[in-house]
């Protein structure tokens, strides 16, 4: 696709690919397009699904960085702001851009632009709320149409179509928000409470078990859908001796109650290849030589997925999206190396001849097919190859100019991989490049 330059993103139509190169980033039309600088050199993108619009920032410099929106067939980014930090948000459509400014007065200013205002060569930007923050750093928060800064315990919300805030105050603990915007809760003490923002009604008011636990509180609550609220807690082991180490663990809530999901773990939400999920670190062992078992990872609705330090898993797994299917590289001991498919309670198994494959292993959207990295030796030297596997046959989809790079993306209709690849020079160097490979 081009050279000299690093992947950044290509919508989901794949009608644009948004590259970085020494001197800037650049856009260009897919499948043949050229590629145009439209803004400095950028560290991040998001882009919309029909790929018109995409909101860039840069590296930080300072504390700060700067913020574009590009729009499709403009010759440049629309400069949003050069003293951003923290936080970029927006919708899905990118309707709107939120991010936070401070100004020499220590005052946080939340800046706002509407993109259907912004013209080819300005984009005003709007001040919906300015606080004064006295300690801590606030953070920038976005579900959907709602825009939410949260400092500490006090927590302000903003309605973006109607520019309209509510000062929710200082709550009682720490507080979350649901996916869609529209609820928000906090948990204080042992309890988790959930309210319904439009109406302000308690939707939820519980009390998180803790029998045979003292000194009991809960640390923090998340939530991947609108009904289930995670509630991380710790607590003392009732009786035991003063300077005793709290254990963490994991609760999930609804209407019907709370039900422990994972006990002597800390956990926090994540993204695991785009999905929400939840990482499970263990608590440190008090015993003499205790080994530490492995971070439990689960799915968002609560479900376990895998456990790291699996037994022969030498990379993986990878999850196709639903986590309804996973591949792991596996091995013995450095001796026979096999990609295993699991399925529910079918498990197909690939048998590998060395080299073993590297990263990228993806699966395709179709769920049919797994894209992996392998060596093949001709005449004792490495060549790199690309292979996809349908759980029967392996197909070798040929030679591969160099070795995959830092970033690959893939896309459906159809089904196309995009990944960056680093070709070795004859001085020692490396030059990279970004490569479609059609599926």
């Amino acid at each position: 696709m081009t050279r000299d330059a690093r992947l950044l993103q290509v919508d989901e139509g794949q009608r644009v690919l948004l590259s970085v190169r020494a001197d800037g980033t650049y856009a260009q039309a897919l499948p043949t397009g050229d590629a145009v600088r439209i803004a400095d050199v950028a560290e991040g993108a998001d882009i919309t699904a029909d790929g018109q619009t995409a909101v860039l920032w840069s590296p930080e410099v300072n504390g700060v960085r700067t913020v574009w929106l590009w729009r499709s067939g403009t010759p440049e980014a629309l400069l949003l702001s050069q003293q951003a930090w923290g936080a970029v948000v927006h919708d899905a459509t990118q309707s709107y851009v939120a991010l936070l400014e401070r100004d020499a007065a220590g005052d946080t200013s939340v800046r706002l632009a509407r993109t259907a205002a912004c013209t080819p060569g300005d984009c005003v930007l709007q001040t919906p709320l300015q606080v004064q923050v006295q300690a801590g750093w606030p953070e920038l928060e976005s579900r959907g149409a709602l825009v939410s800064l949260v400092n500490g315990t006090h927590r302000w919300l903003i309605d973006v179509p109607t520019g309209a805030v509510t000062d929710l105050g200082d709550l009682p603990g720490r507080s979350f928000l649901s996916p869609s915007g529209t609820r928000y809760g906090f948990v204080e003490g042992e309890r988790v409470r959930l309210f319904d923002i439009a109406t302000g009604t308690q939707v939820l008011d519980l009390s998180v078990p803790h029998n045979g636990y003292s000194v009991w509180k809960a640390t923090r609550g998340f939530m991947w859908n609108e009904e289930r609220v995670f509630v991380a807690s710790v607590g003392v082991l009732m009786g035991a001796p003063a300077g005793w180490p709290e254990d963490d663990f994991l609760d999930v809530c609804t209407a019907q109650g709370c039900q422990r999901l994972v006990s002597r773990y800390r956990c926090s939400p994540f993204l695991l290849g785009g999905q929400p999920a939840v990482g499970c670190s263990p608590n440190l062992c008090i015993e003499t030589r205790c080994v530490l078992p492995g971070n439990k990872i689960l799915d968002g609705e609560g479900t376990w997925l895998y456990q790291t330090k699996e037994s022969d898993t030498v990379w993986g797994p990878a999850f196709s999206q639903g986590f309804t299917d996973a591949v792991r590289l596996k091995g013995t001991k450095g001796l026979l190396h096999w990609l295993e498919w699991t399925r529910g309670e079918k498990v197909s198994k690939l048998n590998l001849d060395a080299p073993y494959p590297t990263a990228p292993i993806l699966f395709l959207p179709d769920k049919q097919r797994v894209l992996f990295h392998q060596s093949v030796l001709r005449d004792g030297v490495a060549e790199s190859h690309l292979w996809t596997w349908d759980q029967s046959e392996r197909v070798d989809l040929g030679l591969l100019d160099g070795t995959p790079g830092p970033t690959r993306l893939m896309r459906d209709n159809p089904p196309t991989a995009y990944m960056d690849v680093d070709t070795a020079n004859a001085d020692g160097t490396t030059t990279p490049s970004i490569v479609r490979v059609e599926l």
